[in-house]
């Protein structure tokens, strides 16, 4: 990846540049100071602002980031490494998690995890079978990449994976599920633009999906089961300061439309430095300079998406949460989240499912100290 950007830095430099340029000179034509208020307005976000988000990610800084630092020492304790670098993704020594059986196996279980976890879940996931409504084989010329979709007309969704035996299958095949079970929940919807919300509502669905299955990976990893679920979570609480960095490096971006590349990836360390402290490039030389982001392309196609998915994210916590303190609970008020679909706004939709508000700042002492709680009870 570092020789791939080294050869490719200009050019990618100069293309985002003229991006860049040509967003800020649209803002300015419509009488917005910058991108930023325009960027918010192609993201369909009504009841926040980048203010709002401003003190979201402080939040994230404040409680999430040292509890993602005391994870990365626990991974490093279970490896018995010294130093963890950008490239290690292992979570221990013998290997990652794997589930027990190919598509086959993981859809057989699936069908027994969604019968059991509600009525609506079997007759959903059935359908989905029945009906040939999932493509999850990994096979020659097929593009890559996992998403859910839908067929309006049909009342149908429909799910494409590639399932290539990591367990990467069963989270997106769980988060695929959860954007598929909320699609067909929503159907009725009497407006055709009601079918999905906005783009960090959707997540919540898929997100916490992945959550309200906890109880049922045993059949997917067998023995590997705690493994899983550790490496499930570290993973899901990591990305928020992440998700964070790459919003506050657009805000900048945006801010200082006239920035060289050179300051725009001073910047990013910059960032990088208050958000993920510790981050080990080793000898990647592009990468050690600040240019990570340039890896991440919802940053040249879609400004300002990604902190969506950190406030689904916080979102889906507050779901993991409830499924073990009143499973029958959760599952109701997620049900009729996705019944609502995009008929109400994102914050709407949060007092709906009734959960917290992620730009409540309580909730990120709530979600840090039961994630804490439970690594401390959940030793491997």
């Amino acid at each position: 990846m570092d020789d791939f950007f080294n050869k490719n830095e200009d050019e990618l430099d100069s293309i985002f540049d003229k991006l860049v340029k040509l967003r800020h000179e649209k803002a300015k034509v419509l009488n917005f100071d910058n991108f930023i208020p325009l960027g918010y307005l192609n993201m369909s976000r009504s009841d926040y602002g980048a203010l709002e988000v401003s003190e979201y990610r402080k939040q994230i800084v404040k409680h999430i980031v040292p509890l993602v630092k005391k994870i990365n020492q626990k991974r490093k304790e279970i490896l018995g490494y010294e130093k963890m670098f950008v490239y290690d993704t292992l979570y221990f020594k013998e290997g990652n998690p794997k589930p027990k059986g190919g598509v086959k196996f993981q859809v057989d279980q699936a069908k027994k995890m969604y019968s059991e976890l509600s009525k609506e879940t079997e007759d959903f996931f059935n359908m989905m079978i029945d009906e040939e409504l999932m493509d999850l084989d990994n096979r020659a010329g097929k593009s890559g990449g996992g998403f859910c979709t839908s067929f309006p007309s049909l009342e149908r969704p429909y799910i494409f994976a590639n399932f290539n035996g990591t367990d990467h299958d069963v989270t997106v095949l769980t988060h695929e599920a959860g954007h598929a079970f909320q699609c067909f929940q929503s159907r009725k919807q009497p407006v055709n633009r009601y079918l999905w919300p906005t783009y960090e509502a959707c997540e919540i669905h898929s997100m916490s999906m992945e959550f309200l299955t906890w109880d049922w990976m045993h059949l997917f990893f067998k023995e590997d089961t705690e493994k899983f679920l550790f490496k499930h979570i570290a993973g899901s609480l990591a990305f928020l300061p992440y998700g964070a960095l790459v919003d506050h490096f657009q805000h900048w971006v945006y801010e200082n439309p006239n920035a060289t590349p050179k300051e725009r990836k001073a910047q990013w360390l910059k960032l990088e430095n208050i958000y993920q402290p510790g981050k080990d490039y080793d000898d990647l030389d592009f990468l050690k300079n600040g240019g990570f982001w340039q890896k991440q392309s919802h940053i040249f196609e879609m400004p300002f998406y990604y902190i969506d998915y950190t406030l689904a994210q916080v979102c889906a916590f507050q779901f993991w949460i409830r499924m073990q303190e009143d499973k029958e609970s959760a599952w109701k008020d997620y049900l009729e989240l996705c019944k609502a679909g995009g008929s109400m706004s994102f914050l709407d939709l949060v007092k709906l499912a009734k959960i917290k508000s992620p730009f409540d700042p309580k909730v990120f002492e709530e979600v840090a100290n039961n994630i804490n709680d439970w690594l401390s009870k959940n030793s491997l």
